[in-house]
């Protein structure tokens, strides 16, 4: 296959009726309990219950049942004794029976995928009946289900996984940036759509929302909270012991502990969320390690594929920087391509970005120091001392790309406007690109960890250059790693009082010399003076 999907609607739409194979011993095994026609309910429960595909079968059916008197399947054992023997004799008829290829790096990490959810799944079951409280066994099911996205991408997109954990393991790329990169949104949003269009979770719904997802600066207070950290105020630890209450908070608490330990037990992020647990919990620190440790041994004996190596083995590791087998061979990617869609490495659909022409191979040469002096100076008095003709900040950005390519002399600009209500950074103005560069069709979500995303946080000048772009540039989305000058180029955020109104973009062309001090700072000046007068324009 070519044509691969990009975005959350086309990956739900090419995933939702794909089917998911269950091991070939746990559906034989079911297929033998099911010739006994006395066979005890209870019976069949634990067979089904020791595999999350199996269970995402049955409860995929319970629903459809559930749907048409208006109700909702609760739990795994709910949705069990809806369905009866009859029913779950014709689930078993349609499910596809998979045996392990050792040798298949994709099989072996679509395996270690649903491990990790049940292990996230016992977590959360283990908290809540330690608790004393409802809604375990819903918990229990909505925990399951979190990251059926990437059941689904290892089994029917595995060439996509397999790139997503190149860059996460070997580029140190954030997670939520990889992923967007590579399939054009987060797996959690696929899962969410893949479970909202099966209709079989509404807490797991809920639990995958972005907007009911803590942000790096709530889960730093989340951390200071589980510290006792007394410079917390008192509106923030309500809103903090608000978001702590919440019936989806353990699903989410669960996945992330689960999924981050699968990267390794001793990192700093799995220790701060192991303190998350412990306040949420409310016990001594030594007990909580304990016991998450006692519950993924436990997972790990209930759903363990034999050929791959437990989650449970894992922990017992000491760190190390082996890791497990992620990258799919040339080999087995040959085989793939005929069944699932190729990355855009592998059918070159990614739009190539402008190459120097060839008569642009002469060394660059310094820029002078301004391309006309009298415009910079100019504009940027006017952004200092006022000017009538700029009263809105459409006026001022204009001007400002005026100052920066007439004046102090840059071959190209972009001026990408920030969009509160959709999170989004969009491409509004351009100086000196080609017509058809990628970059007059830039679109980005800022809810995505980048280096937008901390322009957009805070005022702020990245300058990168042949010296830093191989620590920055894993923090900008892939599409624009090769957009901007091999030399260098610019960015920086303009704000309109404390809210980011556009971050700029420039640089000297594909061909252009690399970016000096003296430009640096002049261009940090421009961007400067622009948000001062934006502030006075507010007013």
């Amino acid at each position: 296959m070519s044509n691969s999907p990009y975005g959350a609607k086309s990956w739900v739409s090419y995933l939702k009726d794909r089917p998911l194979p269950v091991r070939n011993s746990v559906l034989r095994r079911l297929q033998r309990k099911l010739c006994d026609a006395s066979v005890p309910l209870q019976d069949l429960k634990k067979v089904i219950k020791s595999d999350p595909v199996l269970c995402l079968h049955m409860v995929r059916k319970a629903s459809e049942l559930h749907d048409k008197v208006d109700s909702k399947v609760t739990s795994i054992d709910h949705a069990i004794n809806s369905l009866g023997l009859d029913h779950i004799e014709s689930v078993a008829k349609t499910i596809t029976p998979l045996k392990l290829n050792p040798s298949s790096v994709a099989q072996k990490m679509y395996f270690r995928y649903i491990a990790v959810s049940h292990h996230a799944a016992s977590q959360a079951q283990s908290w809540l009946l330690r608790k004393k409280t409802l809604f375990a066994e819903e918990t229990y099911l909505a925990s399951l289900f979190y990251g059926v996205g990437h059941w689904l991408l290892w089994q029917h997109a595995a060439l996509h996984m397999s790139e997503i954990q190149i860059k996460i393991r070997e580029e140190n790329t954030d997670v939520v940036l990889a992923e967007t990169d590579i399939l054009g949104c987060t797996v959690q949003e696929i899962s969410r759509g893949l479970i909202e269009s099966w209709g079989i979770s509404e807490l797991a719904v809920t639990s995958l929302e972005h907007e009911t997802s803590p942000n790096k600066k709530t889960l730093a207070q989340l951390h200071q909270r589980a510290l006792g950290d007394p410079r917390l105020s008192a509106e923030v630890l309500r809103d903090i012991n608000h978001l702590v209450q919440e019936k989806f908070f353990p699903v989410k608490l669960s996945n992330w502990i689960a999924l981050t330990t699968s990267f390794g037990w001793e990192s700093t992020k799995s220790m701060k969320i192991i303190d998350i647990i412990n306040d949420f919990l409310n016990a001594e620190i030594a007990e909580t390690i304990n016991n998450l440790h006692i519950t993924c041994a436990q997972s790990s004996r209930i759903y363990h594929v034999p050929g791959t190596l437990a989650l449970a083995a894992e922990m017992l590791l000491l760190p190390s920087p082996n890791s497990i087998n992620y990258r799919i061979s040339s080999k087995e990617a040959a085989l793939l391509c005929n069944a699932m869609p190729a990355t855009a490495q592998q059918t070159a659909a990614k739009p190539k970005s402008p190459q120097p022409r060839e008569n642009d191979t002469t060394p660059a040469k310094n820029k002078s120091e301004f391309l006309d002096k009298a415009t910079y100076d100019q504009i940027a008095e006017r952004f200092l001392k006022g000017y009538t003709a700029y009263s809105q900040p459409k006026h001022i950005l204009r001007g400002l790309m005026q100052g920066l390519s007439k004046g102090l002399g840059f071959n190209r600009v972009a001026i990408l406007l920030v969009n509160h209500r959709a999170h989004s950074l969009k491409t509004a103005i351009t100086y000196g690109f080609d017509d058809g560069h990628p970059i007059h069709a830039f679109k980005y979500d800022l809810e995505v960890p980048s280096l937008f995303k901390k322009l957009r946080e805070k005022p702020g000048c990245i300058w990168i250059k042949p010296s830093n772009k191989e620590q920055l540039l894993h923090r900008l989305p892939e599409t624009y790693h090769d957009w901007g000058n091999p030399n260098g180029f610019l960015l920086m955020s303009v704000f309109c009082d404390k809210t980011p109104l556009a971050i700029i973009h420039a640089d000297y062309d594909m061909a252009g010399p690399e970016i000096t001090e003296f430009h640096y700072e002049l261009f940090k000046h421009l961007c400067s003076t622009a948000t001062s007068r934006l502030k006075i324009i507010k007013k």
